[in-house]
């Protein structure tokens, strides 16, 4: 199988999985909204998830620096 299998999941995944986490507070927010809150969560799950998405994406391009530099092929 391989060495570190969570290093190599979210290097080879880990476009689609920064996506989804990122998404995830501005669908809350979307889904809060509908069900009767304040129109502000959908502008608070916005902002979320755009801070999410790239604290996602930073972590997984460091993934990819660390795999790419430091386990072998």
């Amino acid at each position: 199988m391989g060495h570190y299998p969570i290093l190599r999941f979210l290097e080879r995944h880990g476009g689609w999985l920064s996506i989804v986490v990122g998404a995830t507070p501005l669908v809350a927010g979307l889904i809060a909204a509908a069900l009767g809150q304040s129109p502000w969560w959908v502008a608070a799950g916005a902002v979320a998830a755009g801070v999410l998405f790239l604290v996602a994406r930073s972590y997984i391009e460091l993934i990819r620096l660390m795999t790419d530099m430091l386990l072998p092929k």
